[in-house]
């Protein structure tokens, strides 16, 4: 449907107003239409950091801490690897090299950390040669043009060193520290089960990330019972090609045209579905997916349906009685606040759902005058000076 552009000036103004206060006739059945896609920059790929890891017992269990020495020829190393500009890349392929930049062999036992296509943070493991070596990526972007990134740090392997110990908390009899060990060294097993999964998956070295496919976003009124808008609602669907475990929920947000404004208010989930639902990650629930913005698992090749209903964040609705409080008394930016709740002007929103690479603008909008006033007329309160959503 074609977006209908509110006047701006004189009685045009004024009466378009009157109508949106009220959420009755025209003005509840303005801004509707489909956010406009917005390219991202395409930044270069860089290779930002290898880390050679130890593996050690700390208060939150076991966990890998950075090797304090030189790696030793012959070992194999857990590693970490972090590669900036990952969100535009199709495929991409971790090596050793020499000095001279030679080829030392591929590394196929790398994974990435997560689904997110922002997340360049890989992990494997390394098995250390005897001559100095670098860690180089290289691959495809999705734009077919080839990269290539060369660790700047040559590793000076040693020819022996001592055993590799696990790091255990101080104070330890022989029976806690034996226990602790075991603990790490099944810690380790489960890692190298995960690194074998991974050579099995891309035998060649070559990680592929597909991207899941965002349909167009569409948004409209959020209206409450006496149908005055409150927010927006957004509609969408995504297919997985592999599946995926990612946050799926837009982080969505005005843009003001005053840098002093920006970042004073965004949207955030007040509810909403997902069909067909996604499966939970441990003990999550679906409130926990769309309304605090948690990953779940999304299967391959199935289309998912969202529709997410979205209202300011001064915004807190009562667990007990359902009814919403506002929270006007924030410490911070306070005037700029204030200014924001003034202004009738209409204003655009950005919208992502960073996992999947989607940004999309909404090009006007209610601006937060209309919900702060509507939500107040319909009997929200005060939330106080600390919000609690227990009322």
């Amino acid at each position: 449907m074609k977006q209908m552009r509110p006047h701006t000036t004189g009685i045009g103004l004024a009466l378009l107003f009157l109508i949106i206060g009220s959420g009755a006739g025209v003005g509840a059945q303005n801004y509707r239409g489909e956010a406009v896609p917005v390219a991202e920059r395409v930044d270069p790929v860089s290779f930002s950091r290898i880390r050679f890891l130890t593996f050690a017992f700390g208060r939150e269990g076991p966990s890998a801490t950075p090797l304090t020495t030189q790696p030793v020829a012959g070992r194999e190393y857990f590693v970490e690897a972090d590669v900036f500009g990952i969100e535009s890349v199709a495929s991409i392929h971790f090596e050793l090299v020499d000095g001279a930049g030679r080829g030392l062999g591929a590394v196929p036992s790398m994974w990435k950390a997560s689904d997110g296509s922002t997340d360049g943070e890989f992990y494997g493991f390394i098995t250390v040669p005897k001559e100095p070596f670098r860690v180089a990526v290289s691959g495809v972007y999705a734009s077919s043009a080839t990269f290539r990134s060369v660790f700047d740090t040559l590793f000076q392997p040693a020819a022996a060193g001592a055993s590799d110990e696990s790091l255990l908390p101080p104070g330890l009899d022989a029976n806690q520290a034996k226990r602790l060990q075991d603990t790490l060294a099944d810690y380790r097993k489960e890692l190298l089960a995960r690194s074998s999964k991974a050579a099995r998956e891309h035998p060649d070295g070559v990680i592929r990330l597909d991207r899941a496919a965002v349909s167009a976003i569409s948004y409209e009124p959020l209206l409450n019972g006496a149908s005055a808008p409150i927010g927006v609602r957004l509609r969408y669907t995504i297919e997985f090609p592999s599946q995926k475990v990612i946050t799926a929920v837009p982080h969505v947000f005005p843009v003001y045209s005053q840098w002093d404004w920006r970042g004073v208010v965004t949207m955030k989930a007040l509810g909403g579905t997902v069909t067909p639902e996604p499966e939970m990650v441990a003990a999550q629930s679906m409130k926990d997916v769309i309304v605090y913005g948690a990953a779940a698992i999304y299967k391959a090749r199935k289309k998912y349906t969202f529709v997410i209903d979205m209202a300011p964040d001064y915004v807190f609705q009562g667990t007990v009685s359902g009814k919403f409080c506002l929270y006007d008394q924030r410490p911070s930016n306070r005037a700029a606040f204030q200014a924001i709740l003034a202004s009738p002007d209409p204003v655009p929103y950005s919208l992502t759902i960073s996992d999947t690479q989607t940004t999309a603008r909404i090009p006007s909008f209610f601006p937060q005058r209309v919900f702060y006033d509507n939500f107040k007329a319909a009997g929200a309160v005060d939330c106080g000076p600390t919000p609690n959503i227990r009322f």
